[in-house]
């Protein structure tokens, strides 16, 4: 039995690929830049507010720093979308976006409670039935979620 094998990529290399961006993620990349432009705001707020690790900052954030995981926060979304859909190992997405497996744990954590909030926020940005679906898989993947997010 063989596997249809997607390499995780990066947004760039999707932009132009609707068919590759749709297996990975499950949105029309329409629906990618709705939840994107929400996303985004929910993004630098939280790195201008707090650190990776979830500690409050002493000096705000202005930019992205250029060594960055995340330089585009698209791929940001990209990473958390990919993961939710399924099929793609923590370990997978820490070699696509360059970092070890602890980060990409710890990204998890912080792009699914962005996204959970974009979507309560945005009630409207996609449609309802891929709303649930996301929702769905963030509880599912993330039993001890809220003690997660407390730190």
């Amino acid at each position: 039995m063989t596997m249809n094998f997607m390499p995780v990529r990066r947004y760039n290399e999707l932009e132009a690929d609707e068919q590759g961006l749709r297996r990975l993620t499950g949105l029309k990349n329409e629906e990618f830049l709705a939840l994107y432009y929400a996303f985004r705001e929910e993004w630098q707020l939280y790195f201008y507010f707090f650190t990776f690790t979830g500690q409050q900052r002493q000096r705000k954030q202005i930019s992205v720093r250029k060594n960055s995981i995340f330089s585009d926060s698209r791929d940001a979304l990209l990473f958390v979308l990919t993961y939710l859909k399924g099929g793609v190992l923590q370990e997978e997405l820490a070699e696509t976006f360059g970092m070890d497996q602890p980060k990409v744990s710890r990204y998890l954590t912080i792009t699914q409670k962005l996204l959970l909030q974009v979507i309560f926020k945005n009630p409207n940005i996609i449609p309802k039935w891929k709303q649930k679906k996301l929702r769905d898989a963030i509880f599912s993947r993330t039993s001890t979620y809220e003690e997660g997010m407390e730190e």
